[in-house]
C-alpha cells in the first residue's frame, strides 16, 4: 500500500490531470479528496441520497469533514471541482459569470438532454444577454398575469380530484399533474386531448429522471434510453407547435412569445428553432419539477404545522372578503398575501436544490476564502449548504422540516435569513421566477380555500426520496383530508 501511495503521488499529474495548484499563487488548494485516479469520487454515487436526509447526501457528508465547509474540492469523472457555499463567496465568484467563471459540461449526454442552445449552457456574455432579453420577453410579470386564468383553471381541475373526506391523497401526484398541465397549456400552448395527458406526463417524468441519473448522462447511448426517447417525443411536440404558430399566429403561450419575439436592440434578430426548443425544455423543467417538488414539500410542512396552515387559511379568508367574486390576480397575491409568500420562502429555505446548478469552470485562478481555485477547475454552488450555515437561523436543527419550519422568521428583520439562494445567483438567476412564483401561490391559495383541515398519513415520521432534483417525501406527501370548507 505504501509503495502504491508513493507511485500515485509521483504520477499525480498524469493520474489527476488539471488538479495541481497554480504555482504563481501562495494560497493552498481547498481541502478535499479527488478519489480514484481518472475517475473521481466513487462515494458521490454511493452516497447520492438516503431516506433520512434525501438527495445531496454526498455534499452534506463531505462538507462536514473539513475545517471550512464553505469551500472544498472533489472530483467528478476525473474533473477536479470546488464546491462553494455562503453568499459572500458565491457573490464573489458567480456575480463575475462570463469573466472569472463560465459554464461547461462534463458529459455530452447531459447537454443533449437539456438542450444545448438553452440559456443554461451559453458561455458568451453578449449572447446570454440577448437570449435572456428574447426568452424573458415571453415571461414578464405582464405575461404571467395574462396566464393567471389558465393557472387557476389547471389548479382547480387538480383540486377537484381531492373530494373525499378520509381518503388518502398523494399530493405529489396532484401537484405533478398540475405543474405539467401548466407546462403544456401555458408554456407550450399545446392542445392535448385528455387521452394524451398521461403520455405527456410520463414523457416529462422519464426525461427528468434521465437528467438526475448519471448512468444516462455519463454513458454513451443516451438516445436509446427512456429519457432519450422521452426527449424525442417532447421535441416533436414542440416542433409541431412551432409549425402551427408559423401558420396561425400568436396564441398567448410562452413559446408563442419566444417565437414572435424580436430583439429590442436589433428587430431583425429572432430566436432560432433550436433556441426556442432548448429554452422551452428548460422552462418545462423549471416550471414543473421545481414547482411541483416545492409544493409537495409545502403540503407536507403545512400538514405538520397546523398553526401555519390556519394562518394561511385566515389570510385567504380576508382576501375573499375583500374580493367576494373570487377574483385572483398576480398583483393581489403579491400585495395581499404576505403569509403565503413566506410559507413558500421557508419551504425553499429548508428544501432547496439538492446539489447545485450547472458546473462552471474557472477562467483564471481565483482566490476565495483564502484558498486558490486554479484556472480550469470546475466550480459549483450548493444552496443547501448555504442555507444550512445561515447565522440568522438559530435552531440547532435549522434545516429540519418538523423542528424548524417557521415562516414567521421572514417577517422580522432580526430573524430573517441572510443566506438564501433557491433561485440561483448572478446573471443566471432563474428567468422563470415570476411564472414559478405565481404557479405555486395560485395552487396554495386555492388549496387552503377548499381544504379546511387535513393530516399527514405518516404523522411526523418523514422519510425522503433518495434521488430528485429538489427533495421530496418518500410517500409523495400522503394526506388525509378531515374536512372541507363550506361550499367546496
Amino acid at each position: 500500500l505504501g509503495a502504491a501511495a508513493v507511485a500515485v503521488y509521483k504520477n499525480r499529474r498524469v493520474l489527476y490531470p488539471g488538479s495541481a495548484p497554480d504555482p504563481d499563487f501562495s494560497e493552498p488548494l481547498p481541502e478535499g479528496s479527488l478519489g480514484c485516479p481518472l475517475i473521481g469520487n466513487l462515494s458521490y454515487f454511493a452516497k447520492m441520497g438516503d431516506t433520512a436526509t434525501g438527495p445531496g447526501k454526498f455534499f452534506r457528508w463531505r462538507a462536514s469533514k473539513y475545517s471550512n465547509p464553505r469551500i472544498w474540492k472533489y472530483s467528478m469523472m476525473g474533473k477536479p471541482t470546488v464546491v462553494l457555499s455562503g453568499m459572500n463567496a458565491l457573490k464573489q465568484v458567480f456575480n463575475d459569470e462570463f469573466n472569472g467563471v463560465k459554464t461547461g459540461v462534463i458529459s455530452k449526454g447531459f447537454t443533449k438532454l437539456f438542450g444545448g442552445d438553452s440559456l443554461l449552457f451559453v458561455d458568451d456574455a453578449g449572447r446570454h444577454k440577448y437570449l435572456r432579453r428574447l426568452v424573458g420577453s415571453a415571461i414578464t410579470p405582464e405575461a404571467v398575469q395574462a396566464a393567471m386564468p389558465m393557472l387557476i383553471k389547471s389548479a382547480t381541475e387538480q383540486l377537484d380530484r381531492i373530494n373525499v373526506v378520509g381518503e388518502p391523497v398523494e399530493m405529489e401526484k396532484i401537484l405533478t399533474s398540475y405543474t405539467l398541465d401548466v407546462a403544456w397549456r401555458v408554456i407550450l400552448g399545446l392542445d392535448l386531448h385528455q387521452d394524451e395527458y398521461q403520455t405527456f406526463y410520463d414523457a416529462v417524468d422519464d426525461w427528468i429522471g434521465g437528467i438526475v441519473d448519471p448512468r444516462v448522462t455519463m454513458l454513451p447511448g443516451m438516445e436509446k434510453t427512456k429519457a432519450g426517447k422521452a426527449l424525442a417525443y417532447l421535441v416533436s411536440k414542440i416542433e409541431r407547435k412551432l409549425d402551427s404558430l408559423e401558420d396561425n399566429g400568436s396564441d398567448g403561450s410562452t413559446m408563442s412569445g419566444m417565437y414572435f419575439a424580436r430583439d429590442e436592440e436589433d428587430p431583425s434578430k429572432r430566436l432560432t428553432r433550436d433556441e426556442i426548443i432548448s429554452n422551452s425544455l428548460l422552462l418545462i423543467l423549471a416550471g414543473s419539477e421545481t414547482a411541483a417538488s416545492t409544493l409537495t414539500v409545502a403540503s407536507l410542512a403545512l400538514g405538520l404545522h397546523q398553526d401555519v396552515f390556519e394562518k394561511l387559511r385566515d389570510e385567504q379568508s380576508l382576501m375573499l372578503e375583500r374580493h367576494p367574486n373570487g377574483e385572483m390576480t398576480r398583483s393581489m397575491l403579491e400585495r395581499e398575501c404576505p403569509w403565503l409568500d413566506v410559507v413558500i420562502k421557508e419551504t425553499m429555505r429548508i428544501k432547496p436544490l439538492a446539489a447545485g446548478g450547472a458546473i462552471r469552470f474557472a477562467q483564471e485562478t481565483l482566490i476565495v476564502e483564502g484558498k486558490q481555485i486554479p484556472r480550469g477547475y470546475g466550480v459549483v454552488f450548493n444552496p443547501y449548504l448555504t442555507h444550512a450555515r445561515d447565522p440568522a437561523v438559530r435552531e440547532e436543527n435549522g434545516m429540519d422540516i418538523v423542528e424548524a419550519f417557521k415562516p414567521e422568521r421572514w417577517l422580522n428583520d432580526e430573524t430573517k435569513p441572510t443566506e438564501y439562494m433557491p433561485w440561483g445567483i448572478g446573471p443566471r438567476f432563474c428567468l422563470g421566477y415570476n411564472l414559478a412564483q405565481a404557479e405555486m401561490k395560485v395552487f396554495l391559495a386555492l388549496f387552503v380555500r377548499k381544504v379546511a383541515a387535513y393530516e399527514m398519513v405518516a404523522g411526523e415520521s418523514v422519510e425522503w426520496k433518495r434521488l430528485s432534483i429538489i427533495p421530496k417525501p418518500k410517500d409523495g406527501s400522503l394526506i388525509r383530508v378531515t374536512s372541507f370548507s363550506d361550499g367546496s
